[in-house]
């Protein structure tokens, strides 16, 4: 079986997340495209070698000739368009963040519920080697008892007209864009949500957040936090330390680009070096053996129902503190 899938939303991060991905996972196409602007989606199309252009987002939900549908609109789409091919029986790989709140998120989680069929994010980082062993690292005891983490991504955002990531009625800002990453990476290598202390922002003149900090405490007093930028050079790391060892890591966000993974114990260092396979094609053959083999995905339900309160809690208080 070649699993059919369609894209929403002619948008930039389809081209690497999804159509450079197809081409690296066996029994997976790129059948087509829909976009607001039909003729945006055609010259996409043309671009990007998809076969086929379709009039609509429901057009292309509704089509026979596609098998699953990959949501790659502005964040304030998420919810609906993954909810409409849920109800249409097509499996959904919705891009993060999730949804913008805690309750769409709950909605989207009903809808997969009732229709049975598959809602999985796209936490694409999550399904790399280097991924599971961070996690291994922080819960399995390597480094004694947890005294912090620190999860930073930064990444540069030009301002260019109709940048969406600066209009916070879409979902833009750093938080929804960058923050979900350290989120997710601080969530599930705890294994848990830990306790909001205090967070803030600072805003561009549009109202987006430009710079999101959080800090948050765990049960043992763990020291955690979080920072994400967009007016800032990319940096994407991931520090642990325990009263035994300290676990680091460049590049936990896409480590096929490169990346470092340190781990200094009772004096020692390892270094440890793991695929360049890219996270998006990882990714994608999860949501293939999902749907065709029927196997198991981490990134869905309370999963991403965890990192959206996580999200929530910090960009409330945030707000608290404008």
């Amino acid at each position: 079986m070649t699993l059919r899938i369609g894209i929403l939303g002619a948008a930039r991060v389809a081209v690497y997340a999804m159509i450079a991905a197809a081409k690296d996972v066996d029994g997976v196409i790129v059948a087509g495209v829909a976009a607001r602007d039909r003729v945006r989606a055609a010259d996409y199309a043309v671009t990007h070698g998809i076969p086929k252009v379709y009039e609509s987002y429901k057009a292309i939900i509704a089509a026979d000739d596609i098998d699953a549908i990959y949501v790659a609109l502005p964040p304030n789409l998420h919810a609906h368009w993954s909810i409409a091919a849920l109800q249409a029986g097509k499996p959904v790989l919705c891009e993060k963040p999730f949804a913008l709140s805690v309750a769409d998120a709950e909605v989207m989680l009903a809808a997969e519920t009732k229709t049975g069929a598959l809602l999985m994010e796209a936490q694409h980082s999550h399904y790399h080697p280097l991924s599971a062993a961070m996690r291994d690292t922080v819960q399995g005891g390597s480094l004694g008892d947890l005294l912090s983490i620190e999860a930073v991504f930064d990444a540069p955002v030009d301002k260019e007209p109709g940048e969406i990531r600066y209009d916070p009625l879409v979902g833009g800002g750093a938080l929804w864009d960058l923050g979900v990453y350290p989120a997710h990476w601080i969530r599930s290598s705890l294994g848990f949500v830990p306790t909001l202390i205090g967070a803030s922002h600072i805003r561009a003149p549009g109202g987006a957040d430009i710079v999101t900090e959080a800090r948050f405490t765990t049960e043992s007093g763990a020291d955690i936090r979080l920072s994400c930028n967009m007016d800032a050079p990319f940096r994407a790391t991931f520090v642990a330390t325990g009263n035994r060892a300290t676990l680091s890591i460049r590049n936990p966000l896409a480590p096929h680009m490169g990346h470092a993974f340190r781990l200094i114990k009772d004096g020692i260092t390892t270094d440890q070096q793991f695929t360049t396979r890219s996270t998006y094609a990882l990714q994608l053959e999860a949501f293939r053996d999902a749907i065709v083999k029927g196997a198991s995905v981490p990134t869905r339900g309370a999963d991403s129902l965890a990192t959206m309160h996580m999200l929530e809690a910090i960009q409330n208080a945030a707000r608290k503190d404008d």
